[in-house]
């Protein structure tokens, strides 16, 4: 088995508070590389670090979860992983060849007018599955979504979690090396979230896969996280195997200055009850 799936090496994204400051930066980058130079690594006016200088492993039979506040550059960093940003500097590092599947957001890429099972074959599509890939993993699809007697339905008359149902059914249809969720399955109801979290820990134990999962739902980061990264400014704070020390650190100090103390005792309990 290899010793980890994936690296961050040393991570830094930066983006730019105006538009029209951002369209210009953007412009003298093209024509810096275009001309052989160097894009600036530095920080601009107007300019700041969205995720700064992260890094980690990602192991086999992990499934972690990125925790911290709005803001914190929990989705920049998902978002590089899976490779819809470019770094400013670092890298993401493969020792081998990864399959990576991220959700951002279940709605995308499904239309209204088309039924169920024709809004499967293009989310198939949008995710890279082949036709073959899908025509043996239909079935799948179908019982794990359990749609069956709405996929001659146009997807406009879905409810909302029955769109996540049927998003994430694909997605994981897939059988990605590496799993990314960022909040996706904050939408639908409780048995089906319940099913799609203990499918995932089954899953990643199959073969050499690992999850990461952008989240601040405590309660669901006790039940199915095995490691949890905290991220404040940018910056990774916190990276432990003990699921309640790094959420009392998240509570006590991230988030704890913005709660009532009542408040913050209240999810600490929670958090200690769950452990028990």
């Amino acid at each position: 088995m290899a010793d980890h799936l994936l690296e961050v090496d040393q991570l830094s994204k930066k983006f730019c508070r105006r538009l029209k400051r951002s369209l210009y930066y953007g412009i003298t980058d093209v024509a810096r590389q275009a001309v052989g130079k160097p894009i600036s690594t530095t920080l601009r006016p107007e300019e700041f670090w969205a995720v700064n200088e992260v890094s980690f492993k990602v192991a086999p039979g992990e499934v972690i979860a990125v925790v911290g506040a709005n803001g914190s550059g929990k989705t920049t960093l998902m978002r590089i992983i899976a490779g819809i940003y470019h770094p400013t500097k670092g890298k993401v590092l493969y020792p081998k060849p990864l399959k990576v599947t991220p959700i951002f957001a279940l709605n995308v890429g499904l239309r209204n007018e088309f039924t169920g099972l024709e809004n499967i074959k293009l989310k198939a599509a949008i995710f890279g599955m082949t036709e073959a890939e899908l025509k043996r993993k239909l079935d799948f699809i179908i019982d794990f979504s359990e749609l069956e007697y709405a996929l001659a339905t146009p997807v406009g008359n879905y409810s909302s979690g029955m769109r996540a149902r049927l998003s994430y059914s694909v997605a994981i249809a897939t059988e990605p090396d590496l799993f990314i969720i960022d909040e996706a399955l904050a939408v639908g109801d409780s048995l089906f979230k319940t099913k799609c979290y203990e499918h995932l820990g089954e899953y990643v134990q199959e073969k050499e896969r690992a999850v990461l999962y952008v989240t601040n739902r405590i309660r669901k980061v006790m039940a199915l996280a095995n490691r949890v990264l905290v991220m404040r400014g940018g910056r990774l704070l916190q990276d432990s195997r003990n699921t309640t020390e790094a959420l009392e650190y998240y509570i006590n100090d991230i988030v704890g200055d913005k709660m009532t103390d009542d408040l913050k005792e209240l999810k600490l309990k929670k958090i200690r009850h769950f452990e028990m």
